[in-house]
């Protein structure tokens, strides 16, 4: 009797899957390094705006262009903004010492996925300010001193590459947020 129950038993188990703690864990890990350096890639770059625009509307403002001061100062707060986003929305949680592997995993893929899905808020939203405010001002200065075929020329194509680039990284990160949250609903079903 006893054997034919270990027998079943065994057989039960390997049919189950079973995702090993440690397994769990390195996944874990590699997706928060993961994290780690994209965001510090995004403060990096951040922080080189940050490096050209302040400057760029000072010296704007010292020689008398208002409007291409005030678009390169709404360009430093826009990136102000999404750095803080940055570090409020797509940062890895804490790890709880209470919380199992599985669980902060799922936490993990999820307030990622969330925070992908929302690029177009929180990471977009703030710098389209500054962008438009660049290109109108740039238009402004250029109408009646150019035509008009070398004003969409020169300020519309600009203008569509840079909002076309935009709707590139709002695409790839939907894209990576389906993906986040197809892996999310693949580990809570397993």
């Amino acid at each position: 009797m006893t054997d034919n129950l270990q027998t079943l038993w065994h057989a039960q188990a390997a049919e189950n899957a079973f995702t090993q703690p440690d397994d769990l864990m390195q996944r874990t890990s590699s997706f928060e390094r993961q994290m780690r350096r994209r965001n510090l890639i995004e403060y990096l770059a951040g922080g080189f705006v940050l490096a050209l625009s302040i400057p760029a509307a000072v010296l704007f403002a010292s020689i008398g262009l208002t409007g291409m001061a005030l678009s390169m100062a709404l360009v430093a707060l826009g990136v102000v903004v999404v750095l803080w986003n940055l570090r409020h929305r797509a940062s890895a949680e804490v790890r709880r010492p209470e919380e199992e592997c599985r669980t902060h995993l799922l936490a993990q893929y999820r307030r990622q996925a969330d925070a992908l899905r929302k690029v177009p808020l929180w990471y977009i939203g703030p710098l389209i300010p500054g962008v438009l405010g660049v290109y109108a001002t740039v238009g402004f200065m250029a109408a009646g001193q150019v035509d008009l075929w070398d004003l969409v020329v020169h300020v519309g194509a600009p203008l569509a590459a840079t909002l076309a680039f935009f709707g590139f990284v709002i695409w790839l990160n939907l894209r990576a947020a389906r993906k986040l949250a197809a892996q999310a609903k693949a580990l809570e079903e397993a």
